[in-house]
């Protein structure tokens, strides 16, 4: 059955995504992928310990500004490996969007969850295809001592987007590949879509 995960790397993913949604005033000069990661946890954590803001506040906030901070058409690509060529211009572009909602709403529902955490940024370290790799650590919680990477990617505009979280090893976008893989095979494109939207109904429900 897919969705069907270990709790522990899911409450760190959880964790480790929520704490990295956030918006930055753009600077005269975009920062590293390593700068980034620093800047927008700084901003996340301001967002999350602000005792003013409604958990529901602070979802629409954090929600309403992923879009900055990850590339989720790449993630969603990369997600779906060979699959992405079976699917159409129109049922990629609901993919993103159904794939991006499930995330939203799945993480921003886990907030309420947030113990003071802090996250110390380790380094960075170069990858293949120009993809630097940005190394942190949670501290504090029920996920203290996970270690989380951030595979980043420069766009075209020269500013850097997560393509991947890896949790102690675990990457996000593997592991919703072996699930949707499953349901490619057994129901297509189609059958993804729906399972997504059925997801999606239930999670804003």
């Amino acid at each position: 059955m897919i969705w069907t995960r270990s709790s522990r790397r899911i409450a760190a993913l959880a964790a480790a995504c929520g704490l990295l949604i956030a918006a930055l005033p753009a600077p005269a000069e975009a920062p590293s992928a390593q700068q980034l990661i620093e800047q927008t946890v700084t901003q996340v954590l301001g967002i999350l310990r602000d005792e003013s803001r409604t958990t529901a506040q602070r979802r629409v906030e954090l929600e309403r500004i992923a879009h900055q901070r990850f590339d989720f058409r790449t993630m969603a690509r990369l997600v779906l490996g060979r699959d992405w060529k079976r699917l159409d211009a129109a049922e990629r572009d609901e993919f993103v969007d159904q794939f991006t909602t499930y995330l939203a709403n799945d993480y921003g529902k886990r907030l309420d969850r947030y113990q003071q955490e802090n996250v110390v940024v380790a380094g960075e370290e170069p990858k293949p295809r120009g993809d630097v790799v940005v190394k942190t650590k949670i501290v504090g919680g029920e996920n203290d001592g996970a270690i989380v990477d951030y595979r980043m990617r420069k766009g075209a505009d020269g500013s850097w987007r997560i393509i991947d979280v890896v949790i102690e090893g675990i990457s996000l976008v593997a592991n919703f590949r072996d699930q949707f893989r499953e349901v490619m095979n057994k129901s297509g494109p189609q059958g993804l879509l729906e399972r997504l939207k059925e997801k999606n109904a239930i999670l804003d429900g």
